[in-house]
């Protein structure tokens, strides 16, 4: 059918229009029905993109842990981070450290599969990679199922979900490489597994370097051990629902170059259109934000919401005003 400008829709019908452009439906589809998708290779990105941002990972890994690692022996270094695992370590904070993983964050694809899951100004919670070497335990016999919603009662109403989340591999996923586990449907169960729940039930995602796999936040997952030398890499990239706080804050971290070299969306996946949390005297800047986020909507080529703080600031001004 034609999708259209209907006003009961404002949102999801020129996003559904996108998800038709970039060849999404069957991936929305299978998001709703298994709670997970892949992308094949040169899909989302071209692999030689995704070849510059592992070596990008790489550098950030040489740089922090003071070692160089190597992709085929596995060579790598430590950091002292949490949680503590003997079998990986994870980086943290990387959004800022090079273009390459903002452009990655704002990637087409990924936006349209997490705006579909989460709307329009979700938030990205934390731009991260595991680094991942030999040890034939891993996780354990529980390969670590888990889902990554952080509220304790999640939403009761099957597939939707309060987070959502993404992996760019950046190497071979097989069954010896300690590919992600998953457990097809249960982002539908709206909880987390119980102790050893799942295990039985959990599927390889078998997939190559330069894939995209996006998940719901109730997905159970996890992954099974890397029997194999050398290292997997990936880039994972969390979003939340706005009003949720994201694990890594970039707000106050974010400059105006890096803002003004990325789309607009930038602004609002890291909360800087937002108003609120504001850390002086000065109090909110009401009118700032409303028009940060209006250049998004205008960019991104949706509807501007009427009322609120997006378009007219001055009743929630007078409402706070008003105690």
């Amino acid at each position: 059918m034609q999708v259209g400008d209907w006003k009961s829709t404002p949102e999801l019908g020129p996003l559904y229009r996108e998800i038709r452009k970039l060849g999404l439906e069957q991936n929305i589809a299978e998001l709703d029905a298994f709670g997970f998708t892949i992308l094949e290779p040169g899909k989302a990105a071209p692999v030689a993109w995704v070849e510059g941002l592992r070596d990008k990972v790489l550098e950030v890994a040489e740089r922090r842990t003071g070692v160089k690692h190597d992709l085929v022996t596995g060579a790598h270094g430590h950091l002292d981070v949490q949680p503590p695992f003997n079998h990986q370590y994870i980086l943290y904070y990387l959004l800022l450290e090079d273009p390459v993983f903002q452009q990655a964050i704002c990637n087409p694809y990924l936006l349209a599969l997490q705006t579909y899951m989460l709307g329009f100004d979700c938030r990205i919670s934390s731009c991260t990679s595991f680094v991942k070497w030999r040890d034939e335990e891993g996780y354990g016999p529980t390969l670590g199922l888990h889902a990554d919603t952080p509220v304790m009662h999640p939403l009761p109403v099957g597939k939707d979900t309060h987070t959502g989340n993404s992996a760019f591999l950046l190497t071979d996923y097989t069954l010896d490489n300690g590919a992600l586990a998953m457990v097809p449907g249960s982002h539908r169960y709206a909880r987390q597994p119980r102790a050893g729940e799942g295990a039985d039930a959990a599927i390889l995602i078998e997939a190559p370097m330069g894939s995209l796999v996006v998940w719901n936040g109730n997905m159970w997952h996890g992954a099974f051990p890397r029997k194999t030398d050398g290292l997997r890499l990936v880039l994972t990239m969390y979003f939340n629902r706005s009003y949720l706080y994201p694990q890594e804050d970039y707000r106050h971290n974010v400059t105006r170059e890096i803002l003004d070299a990325n789309p607009k969306r930038l602004a609002v996946l890291l909360g800087v259109s937002n108003p609120n949390m504001w850390d002086s005297a000065a109090g909110p800047d009401f009118r700032g934000a409303a028009a940060m986020m209006r250049s998004a909507y205008e960019e991104a080529g949706l509807p501007v919401p009427t009322g609120g703080r997006i378009t007219d600031p001055e009743p929630e001004e007078a409402n706070l005003a008003a105690g």
